[in-house]
């Protein structure tokens, strides 16, 4: 018989397993047909669990989808563009190098998740509220990113815009790398090509280099 003191811990870590099978049905689903493929029905039965574990622990379906847009394990973090740095090691670099290195870490975190690319490609094709929730989570990180990190350029409207153009052009290119090795003559599935690619963000985002604002 279990010890009536362990019933806590246990109800607890078999919540906790039952949240992550249904945050992995819903990235399989995604994958396999895109957010027109998420019902609470498809999503229990993928998890292997009654439907209504979704409403207990989560509130509703997109009370479960923000949980995994929201969460450390789906798309990059804030962390993850920091890497190996901390937020003053950024700061004391020009806004050009600081530019390149974060979308450079942007593109392979990228990489590293081919369900978001996958996620991504369906954004194109759908918008629904499920959509709507996953764009949020990576525009507010985006904002976080542009506050705190680029807090001496001056002219922040034109840093977003650069921010927009340079960014799309990465997740284009992950995107792309999936199964084209070759964009303009760029090895997409090489580190040497991602290295000519943060070459090139770091001189296109040079001009940022004389917008900051005095110390």
């Amino acid at each position: 018989m279990d010890d009536p003191s362990s019933a806590p811990a246990k109800t607890r870590r078999n919540r906790s397993q039952t949240e992550g099978r249904l945050r992995q049905a819903v990235e399989d689903l995604l994958v396999e047909g895109g957010f027109g493929a998420l019902t609470p029905s498809a999503v229990a039965g993928r998890a292997g669990v009654d439907k209504m574990l979704i409403y207990r622990y989560f509130g509703d379906l997109p009370g479960l989808v923000r949980s995994i847009a929201f969460g450390p394990d789906f798309f990059p973090t804030f962390e993850d563009f920091c890497g190996d740095d901390t937020v003053a090691d950024l700061l004391a670099l020009p806004v050009s190098a600081r530019a390149a290195r974060l979308l450079d870490r942007n593109a392979r975190a990228l990489l590293e998740r081919p369900v978001v690319l996958e996620l991504m490609v369906w954004e194109l094709v759908e918008r629904n509220e499920l959509t709507a929730i996953m764009e949020e989570a990576r525009e507010s990180l985006g904002l976080r990113l542009l506050a705190e990190l680029f807090p001496d350029v001056a002219d922040k409207a034109r840093l977003a815009a650069m921010s927009a153009v340079l960014s799309a052009g990465v997740a284009y290119l992950a995107l792309r790398r999936r199964k084209i090795r070759w964009f303009s003559g760029v090895d997409l599935q090489s580190d040497q090509g991602w290295k000519e690619i943060a070459s090139a963000i770091e001189a296109m985002a040079a001009t940022l280099d004389g917008g900051e604002t005095d110390p």
